[in-house]
């Protein structure tokens, strides 16, 4: 099958620390990892599912289908070629579970409707109703905070969606004032809670940047040395 070959173990398994390929870290026995292009399949595939896209609502084009959403799912960490996001506005990392040698899911810190930074993300079946959604933003907090130098990251969940509420404020994040409705990628537009972390402080790592802090960076220096 097409994901056949790449289910072999890979020398990028062995990557644990940033550097300027890509970001790593560990959290309660989970590796978050910038992902290779086949991680990457497999994390897409973590959401593709029926139950997952009642809430994330994304295009069809994006959605993995069967049967090629349980092949992705049965990649081994590890394989596959280096990835680059199509999105410079959002720093995606793949969730490994590094026990089972598994790609569980995907949290990302992105470039909000505002153009502030937020968090998002998102678990396979099999990792859902397990407290492993705390593990997944308590990812996301540390990823603004430890390794993109944002001190404040907000988050957004639908409402009525108890369990993404529950595991935002069980990594820390608190509920927060914020626009009544957002917009997903399909289209439908769902009313919505806010949540909200500020850190002590904020530091970048060895790893890439976010697109959104480089243009502001960039956007800085213009107007400090104006040509």
């Amino acid at each position: 099958m097409f994901f056949d070959r790449f289910t072999r173990r890979g020398r990028l398994m062995a990557k644990r620390t940033c550097d300027p390929s890509g970001h790593a870290f560990e959290v309660a026995g989970f590796l978050f990892r910038t992902p290779t292009a086949w991680e990457y399949a497999a994390a897409v595939a973590c959401g593709s599912d029926p139950d997952a896209q009642r809430w994330l609502g994304w295009l069809d084009e994006s959605i993995v289908a069967e049967p090629l959403r349980a092949e992705a799912l049965r990649v081994v960490p590890g394989t596959g070629p280096e990835w680059a996001s199509p999105d410079p506005l959002s720093v995606d990392l793949v969730a490994i579970d590094l026990s089972a040698r598994r790609c569980a899911g995907l949290v990302s810190v992105h470039s909000g409707e505002d153009g502030g930074p937020e968090t998002g993300g998102y678990l396979a079946p099999d990792y859902r109703g397990r407290g492993v959604g705390r593990v997944l933003f308590t990812a996301g907090i540390r990823l603004a905070h430890e390794h993109l130098g944002v001190r404040r990251v907000r988050a957004g969940a639908e409402i009525g969606n108890v369990a993404s509420g529950r595991s935002l404020e069980a990594a820390g994040l608190i509920r927060v004032a914020g626009p009544p409705s957002y917009r997903l990628p399909n289209g439908r537009v769902t009313e919505a809670w806010w949540y909200e972390h500020t850190g002590r402080t904020a530091r970048a790592c060895a790893g890439p940047p976010a697109g959104w802090l480089r243009a502001r960076h960039d956007s800085a220096e213009a107007e400090a040395f104006p040509a």
